[in-house]
């Protein structure tokens, strides 16, 4: 790899350093009509080179799904025109969630999304906890369109959790396809359990309705509620109320990816929960860093 290319943000010089490469700067600006100018300043004599691209996002109100994907395709086509050989690191992956049509007449919005990243110009993508594909390697949902890796920072999330110094805790996914996530953070931290809960979701109106008989036996333990992706909170929040109905001690939860959309931050800090998560997405939760795995990964295929 020969440039990172970012805002000049820890995240990006972190991963930069780590890879021994230098981090041009890539300057976003939004005009008053809402229209986007991605600017790369410094080094443009770009031809020939490798360089990674990194667009990371906010959280809350600050989060623009559609302003992150179009910076994105703008300046991956701006750096194809400098001659350069682009690689993508979206640690969080815009529109991961419509990851199949549910409903007929709906978009095959995260296949649509690929494909556009394909067409403009990009080699191989790395995002990070992909909702549609837990585990680490190659993003099998993307065979076919391009080249792409999903990689677990589920470690980084046990490792973090190890400071809580809790006593045989155990692990929970808010949702059965989760369950996997959780069971490798119970693994790194040596948990006595994981389980998961089952839950349907009403399309129509976003409500979710959880399986209450999936979780017993909590009473006097602490646990640790793991997702990759806290959006609204309302799944990982009626969670919390299950875990203390069946006695549970303290409750931790901690999430790869802090969209905290809405009210989605006080929602699980009321319930006298700890909120964590790691820096995929920046928010004021984002106390894990990740930036030394990613690289540590994307150098194997530099």
């Amino acid at each position: 790899m020969d440039y990172v290319i970012g805002i000049k943000d820890e995240f990006n010089q972190h991963v930069a350093e780590a890879l021994d490469c230098q981090l041009v700067e890539l300057e976003k600006h939004v005009f008053p009509d809402g229209e986007l100018r991605p600017r790369i300043l410094g080094e443009t004599n770009l031809k020939g080179k490798k360089v990674l691209l990194i667009n990371r996002t906010n959280s809350g109100s600050a989060y623009k799904p559609n302003q992150l994907l179009m910076e994105t395709l703008f300046t991956v086509k701006n750096l194809n025109s400098l001659g350069a050989k682009v690689d993508l690191l979206l640690p969080y992956f815009p529109y991961a969630m419509q990851d199949k049509v549910f409903r007929p007449g709906e978009p095959h919005a995260a296949k649509y999304v690929l494909e556009l990243l394909k067409s403009s110009g990009v080699n191989t993508l790395f995002v990070v906890c992909a909702h549609m594909q837990r585990e680490q390697g190659t993003l099998k949902f993307a065979e076919g369109i391009i080249d792409a890796h999903s990689i677990s920072v589920f470690k980084d999330l046990a490792e973090n959790l190890k400071n809580y110094e809790l006593e045989n805790p155990v692990v929970i996914a808010p949702d059965f396809t989760s369950g996997e996530s959780a069971d490798k953070v119970a693994e790194a931290l040596g948990a006595s359990d994981s389980k998961a809960i089952h839950k349907k979701r009403d399309l129509d109106t976003n409500e979710t309705i959880i399986n209450e008989e999936d979780i017993t036996g909590l009473e006097g333990l602490d646990v640790i509620i793991v997702d990759d992706i806290a959006e609204t909170g309302g799944t990982m929040a009626k969670a919390i109320d299950l875990c203390k109905k069946r006695g549970a001690g303290k409750i931790i939860c901690a999430a790869v990816h802090p969209v905290l959309a809405g009210d989605c931050l006080e929602r699980i800090k009321n319930k006298g929960a700890d909120f964590i998560a790691t820096n995929t997405i920046d928010s004021e939760i984002s106390k894990i860093s990740v930036e030394h795995t990613l690289a540590e990964y994307i150098k194997k295929y530099d």
